[in-house]
């Protein structure tokens, strides 16, 4: 790997790294504390459930681009500035970037988030689907303009949704607002580049996120809405692809508690790592006629039976304990 005469350098002087460091986190804090106080301040008392309209200060921000403007000026003054002088700082805020969107969060309050995000026309295809998932969302545009798609989810039946789709371009001054899992944006198209200041506040109870195709609205991609539970979900995974069959049993185990989605993701990976824990825990829940999940359990059982006709006598063999 080539590593430049700049980089080598800055790695043999750690009171160099340590000097631009704190520069970048001094512009970031002189912001916080300065311009930027009143809104952050606000953005706590909505990140724990206040109304917008008793938020002033950071409800201003959404009614026009001037204030959002001017709020965000000298935090992007101040940290370019820091790195001219310091090239290879690094921006003491959460970034990233892909596919042409890169996200800069401001802020982050309880369930309430403050972020930047900047769109590049990459001349790719437009997406061919977009995600519903709830809580509410205020986004102001401040620079460049987008065509893109207003989507309201009509009815979901059957792994496949109803979808109004409404075309409209945005640009710098507009707002948009959306509340509820049932409406969304997808950008179709970027004019050079988009700047979109956004407001974003999860529900108390996080409602499951749901990947609709625009052409025929079949269902693509489902996830928990709560952070936690896809934590857990990424960590089912991975012990079962790691082949790891003493955490069947804690599989099993994770099936009787939480939502509906993180209990039916225990069962499939436990039926993956144990065929005997999983089937026999399948067999609980379809005789539990009180648990939201008897019937799709009992329809999966029926399935695996036929499929598989020895899994009929598994719960019939005694428990090598």
């Amino acid at each position: 790997m080539r590593i430049s005469p700049e980089l080598r350098a800055l790695r043999g002087d750690t009171a160099s790294q340590r000097k631009a460091q704190e520069a970048l986190e001094a512009a970031r804090d002189s912001w916080r504390h300065g311009t930027a106080a009143e809104v952050l301040g606000e953005l706590a008392r909505y990140g724990d459930g206040a109304a917008l309209d008793d938020c002033p200060a950071l409800g201003a921000l959404f009614d026009g681009c001037a204030d959002a403007t001017e709020f965000l000026g000298s935090l992007v003054d101040d940290l370019l500035a820091a790195l001219r002088e310091h090239p290879l700082g690094q921006v003491p805020l959460r970034h990233q970037h892909s596919d042409g969107m890169s996200v800069l969060q401001l802020a982050q309050s309880g369930s309430a988030t403050l972020t930047l995000l900047a769109y590049a026309d990459t001349g790719a295809e437009p997406p061919a689907s977009a995600c519903f998932a709830g809580g509410e969302r205020h986004e102001a545009i401040l620079a460049g303009a987008a065509d893109v798609l207003l989507l309201e989810l009509l009815e979901e039946r059957d792994g496949k949704a109803a979808i109004d789709c409404s075309a409209r371009c945005i640009a710098a001054g507009d707002v948009l607002q959306f509340a509820g899992p049932a409406r969304t944006k997808s950008v179709r198209r970027v004019h050079g580049w988009l700047v979109v200041l956004r407001l974003a506040r999860s529900d108390a109870v996080p409602c499951e996120a749901r990947e609709y195709a625009l052409d025929d609205g079949r269902l693509v991609h489902r996830a928990s809405g709560s952070r936690s539970e896809s934590r857990h979900e990424m960590m089912l995974a991975l012990l079962g692809r790691m082949g790891r069959s003493d955490a069947a049993a804690v599989m099993a185990a994770m099936t009787r508690e939480g939502s509906e989605h993180i209990r039916w993701q225990a069962l499939r990976e436990c039926l993956a790592l144990d065929t005997a824990a999983g089937f026999s825990t399948l067999g609980a829940l379809a005789r539990d006629p009180a648990d939201p999940l008897s019937a799709p359990a009992g329809a999966l059982r029926a399935q695996l039976v036929e499929t598989y006709p020895s899994l009929a006598h598994v719960e019939d063999l005694p428990c090598p304990a």
